[in-house]
């Protein structure tokens, strides 16, 4: 059921108008703490710049982080893709090896559990099982999904996503019929309920309001949460970041008291909490930093309706013959590895003439006789572009890989992603990497474009923008 923003808002208190953000950076850096982002999809990282991301956990990589200070760093773990037990076995091992790498160092962290702004993933799973590994048995989980880049907010405890004036429930959007992450509830009280199977009751939830946040003293705020019951879930409202960066302050307070917090959050709490300044888009100079004449490539694997439409207006700016579909029924055939080495001849030629490439796969989705069968036709498109950035020899301008799991499969499987670095965004929520010194293309600009994100035009946009950089 549709909302109005305005009669929302004629309702509430003005905002508070202190400068929470600068604040929280002090904060943050008195607490003497790593901040672990342990994230379940590779477009995590699209309010952020300058942070570490990795794609190993092993208790020595934690350790190097450690001894070094790192006061932030993403873990990336895909596990949106993955099932249920899967997921439980990477957490289960990354809180363990957190926690030794935690002992052998004496550096402390706080975790934030990181996921979807539409609630789609692994809750409770995840929160859940790296509260239990890492020994947090006191600790609350504080929920908060907001995602104002992409126009989430949370407001009287629902989730809705904001198209203008008007607040849709994100229940009653497609997101909720996710195969694998369905849902009824908007309510976060009642989507938690719905989660936790009946273990977690509305009436168990705590809340903040717009009213509290905005009218409270942070100290009062603090107090407040100190206040909340180990093992409880908590829920904050908030409309923008200025309600989010004073929810920040009064949880970063809680925990310079002792209050033990596992974080699950969305995108936009991390810059709020570490008190990162606002930075604005990249600019095409930004992106590059040495020369390179060569042209772009841009892979589409993603099939969502929003990637088509993208698809189809980039597709108006390229050459014809720098156009290449990967013809799936041929990827699902034995003749496979020819169409694939044709297709990397093909990339490495128009690259290296200077011409921007734009790959992606056949439009038609092909499903299998079951789930399962399903599931390897997906692993198996997937391996087919991870086989062509691993295949080309020439060194692209650039990659833009569009969708959550085509953009981490090529990054860490065709690149041999390890460490790299997010250096901002080129669009609001497209995060640009700088892939690390030990990938297949060293210092490569990478730029993640989730599937679910921008207009009809964005792809084509930024395309656009990195084409007509001057060197």
């Amino acid at each position: 059921m549709l909302k109005s923003l305005k009669h929302i808002l004629s309702n509430l208190p003005s905002e508070d108008s202190n400068d929470y953000r600068s604040e929280n950076r002090a904060l943050f850096s008195k607490l003497d703490k790593t901040c672990i982002v342990i994230d379940d999809d590779p477009t995590g990282n699209q309010t952020v710049y300058g942070i570490p991301l990795l794609t190993e956990w092993s208790m020595d990589v934690f350790i190097k982080e450690f001894i070094e200070g790192t006061p932030v760093f993403y873990v990336l773990t895909n596990s949106r893709s993955l099932t249920p037990e899967g997921t439980s076995k990477i957490y289960e091992e990354i809180a363990q090896n957190i926690l030794k790498a935690s002992k052998v160092t004496q550096r402390k962290f706080t975790i934030v559990s990181r996921s979807d702004s539409t609630l789609r993933g692994h809750f409770p799973l995840e929160p859940e099982t790296l509260q239990k590994y890492l020994n947090l048995n006191e600790a609350i989980t504080v929920f908060i999904p907001v995602m104002f880049e992409g126009n989430r907010v949370t407001v009287e405890d629902v989730h809705y996503i904001k198209n203008g004036d008007d607040l849709t429930p994100v229940n009653e959007t497609p997101f909720a019929q996710d195969h694998s992450f369905k849902y009824s509830n908007a309510n976060l009280k009642a989507y938690i309920a719905e989660k936790t199977n009946g273990d977690i009751q509305i009436s168990d939830v705590f809340s903040f309001s717009l009213e509290e946040i905005r009218q409270l003293d942070v100290n009062v705020l603090a107090e407040n949460i100190l206040e909340i019951p180990a093992n409880s879930y908590c829920i904050f409202n908030s409309l923008n970041y200025s309600d989010l960066d004073k929810v920040s302050q009064a949880l970063l307070r809680a925990e310079a008291l002792g209050k033990p917090i596992v974080y699950r959050t969305s995108s936009s709490f991390v810059p709020s909490y570490i008190g990162l300044e606002p930075r604005g888009l990249l600019t095409s100079k930004d992106v590059f930093s040495e020369h390179n004449t060569n042209g772009g490539l841009t892979i589409v694997g993603s099939y969502v309706k929003k990637s088509s439409e993208q698809l189809s207006n980039a597709l108006s700016i390229f050459q014809k013959e720098s156009i290449v579909e990967v013809d799936v029924s041929q990827v699902l055939s034995t003749e496979y590895e020819s169409h694939l080495n044709d297709l990397i001849l093909r990339i490495d030629t128009h690259i290296s003439q200077g011409m921007d490439v734009i790959v992606y796969t056949s439009r038609k989705l092909i499903t299998g006789n079951s789930q399962n069968d399903t599931v390897d036709i997906a692993i198996k498109i997937s391996n087919a572009l991870v086989t062509l950035v691993r295949g080309i020899s020439i060194r692209p301008k650039y990659i833009i890989a569009k969708g959550g799991i085509t953009s981490h499969d090529l990054a860490t499987k065709g690149l041999g992603m390890k460490r790299s670095k997010v250096l901002g965004q080129v669009q609001p929520g497209i995060p640009l990497w700088e892939m690390g010194e030990d990938t297949h293309f060293p210092r490569l600009p990478y730029i993640v474009f989730p599937g679910n994100v921008g207009d009809a035009d964005t792809l084509k946009t930024i395309i656009t923008k990195l084409k007509h950089h001057v060197q």
